[in-house]
């Protein structure tokens, strides 16, 4: 049943790999924050771009298999996801405290946002469904 619905709607399977880059951004950006000697929205920013091509492949394998990604689709992607970095970054300025668990609550919290963007994001601009309904 469950895998019937992965292969029939994008965005549970965007939740699922978004919900799996979420996860390990957050725990290397809690780690990053807790332990580098860096300004804490500097280290989430530097691991969220760490992120992208891994977040890009498993999005496009994955995700938007069956659609078509847009010329130059990593790089559109990399650009949306200049907003992310900006959201992630903002929210460890203000809300991090350099403590491993809190921190990873800002962390997820920050990603969740971005996931609801960055999937509409993807859905409608970078891989485009031309004539098919996924069930999404």
């Amino acid at each position: 049943m469950i895998s019937g619905a992965l292969r029939q709607s994008s965005l549970l399977r965007f939740l699922v790999v978004g919900g799996g880059m979420a996860v390990v951004y957050s725990v290397m950006a809690a780690l990053a924050t807790t332990y580098l000697p860096l300004p804490k929205s500097l280290s989430s920013a530097l691991v969220w771009i760490l992120c992208i091509p891994l977040g890009f492949w498993c999005q496009r394998h994955f995700t938007f298999a069956t659609s078509t990604p847009r010329r130059h689709a990593l790089w559109l992607y990399g650009a949306t996801q200049v907003l992310g970095i900006c959201i992630a970054a903002t929210a460890t300025h203000f809300l991090a405290r350099g403590v491993f668990w809190p921190d990873l609550f800002v962390h997820l919290g920050a990603s969740a946002f971005v996931a609801i963007i960055s999937y509409l994001i993807n859905r409608l601009v970078i891989f485009r469904n031309h004539g098919s309904s996924d069930g999404s």
